[in-house]
């Protein structure tokens, strides 16, 4: 048996990053190997994790990527660990919709059979704690809710009160509780969470709900309670495939040296596409649009990713020299795919909300507007589409699952090649704009959604080694 375990929520807000996170700190403590999972395609929640354990993260995009796939991840990155410990994501049942748990993470809890902690805000309750326990432990049978830590709870009179309507009413074991503690607040911007590496007390706070946790949380309880018959789940054969031709292509056309953006405006990866890459022997050179006044020397292609280079806009635009010069690498081929942050910092320039540009590197000549409400939000079906025999040799018609989340809208001063679009029930937009060998595009992709994106992208990438 290995010890592994969900933490959950009744909701959004109700505490699971702060309860994971201390967690993750506390069984650290202890002297264990502890294996972070996030699920859902969140890239916030991992950054936390990767801060508190210095270990890679990895998400479990439910929907976007197949059930048999998350199977065979999960399995693939969590061989060495003494504990695992999978965030879940909003509500434990919300997922893709109302009609089916798909997308949720009381599905995720049956893919893997793994218990669950579920997670949620006590601090104006008493009885009705054990209604909500009891609420979500028969929504759905059989249950994988094993136990329960209550958030914001008033005192230690008051969780005993809880505790005993819990247990008594529900027969589910509660393993202690948070109390209300303002010092362990984690703050949080207009897309969700700051950044971990924006919260420069950060690794007190998390030390704080640790302790917090070894005083009023069952710990040796949960690791003692909390466990999972471990299964081997092989490499699905189109993966296996896929992969191998990559490779193939990989050997085929020699080295591939691809230069990421990484930095506060531009920090939305998956570890598992990053590490997929340096897999398939693609070598990674980190480089920072906002302070490094040039491009790494011996780079093939570049990798954008999503951020918020809205908020950090000021300093990107005052980067005149790198900015200039990344224009003309781009004008003169150089290969570059971005993810919606990257989308916006290619434009003409970001307008905030008072109205002020900042000038950007103008590769498109879009202007980025920012706005004071979600403009897109949720899973998405894409579609990539391109002829383009001259330089690639072949023609693309690849489906897969992504999201999107953004405030901002773009303004098109001349039309753009688009080769994207996505669609979400009823309706469907272009969201891929396309430019000598340059792919922008609002859409957030993980490689295993379909690696027939990933194999497009190494075509991209190495177009001049054609």
């Amino acid at each position: 048996m290995k010890k592994g375990i969900i933490i959950a929520g009744a909701s959004s807000g109700s505490g699971k990053t702060t309860v994971s996170i201390g967690l993750m700190q506390a069984f650290k403590n202890r002297g264990l190997m502890v294996q972070p999972f996030k699920t859902g395609p969140d890239y916030i929640d991992p950054m936390f994790h990767r801060k508190v354990l210095g270990t890679s993260s990895y998400n479990l995009p439910l929907w976007m990527v197949p059930d048999e796939t998350i199977q065979y991840l999960f399995n693939k990155r969590n061989v060495n660990a003494d504990i695992t410990v999978v965030e879940g994501v909003m509500g434990y049942y919300d997922g893709h919709g109302v009609d089916s748990f798909e997308g949720s993470t009381a599905y995720l809890a049956d893919l893997l059979e793994l218990p669950v902690l579920l997670v949620f805000n006590a601090s104006s309750m008493a009885l009705s704690a054990a209604a909500i326990v009891k609420g979500f432990a028969a929504f759905k049978t059989p249950t994988r809710i094993k136990g329960v830590i209550l958030n914001q709870v008033n005192s230690e009179h008051h969780y005993g009160m809880l505790k005993n309507a819990i247990e008594n009413h529900t027969g589910i074991k509660c393993y202690g509780y948070l109390p209300k503690h303002n010092d362990v607040v984690i703050e949080s911007r207009h897309l969700g969470l700051l950044q971990a590496d924006e919260i420069l007390d950060l690794s007190v706070k998390v030390d704080l709900i640790a302790e917090q946790l070894e005083k009023t949380v069952d710990l040796d309880a949960i690791y003692s309670d909390f466990e999972y018959v471990e299964k081997v789940y092989d490499t699905p054969e189109s993966v296996a495939s896929l992969l191998d031709e990559i490779q193939k292509t990989l050997t085929l056309r020699g080295s591939l040296t691809l230069g990421v953006a990484k930095d506060q405006a531009f920090s939305f990866y998956y570890d598992e596409n990053m590490e997929t890459l340096e897999e398939l022997g693609v070598k990674i050179e980190y480089f920072s649009p906002m302070q490094d006044p040039y491009l790494p020397e011996r780079v093939d292609a570049l990798y954008f990713g999503g951020g918020y280079p809205e908020v950090f806009a000021a300093q990107l635009s005052a980067n005149r020299t790198f900015r200039e010069q990344l224009f003309l690498k781009l004008e003169a081929g150089m290969p570059c795919y971005a993810e919606c942050g990257g989308l916006m910092y290619l434009t003409d320039l970001i307008e905030d909300l008072d109205g002020w540009p900042f000038e950007m590197v103008g590769f498109f000549d879009i202007n980025t507007l920012m706005t004071k409400k979600l403009q897109r939000f949720g899973h998405i079906h894409a579609k990539l589409s391109l002829d383009d025999r001259e330089h690639f040799g072949s023609s693309y018609d690849i489906s897969y699952r992504a999201h999107e989340f953004h405030k901002s809208v773009l303004v098109e001063h001349q039309p753009t090649t688009k080769i994207i679009e996505a669609s979400k029930r009823s309706k469907s937009w272009a969201c891929g704009y396309f430019r000598e060998h340059t792919l922008a595009t609002y859409a957030h992709n993980h490689f295993y959604s379909n690696l027939e994106f990933l194999a497009f992208l190494i075509d991209l990438w190495t177009v001049n080694k054609m």
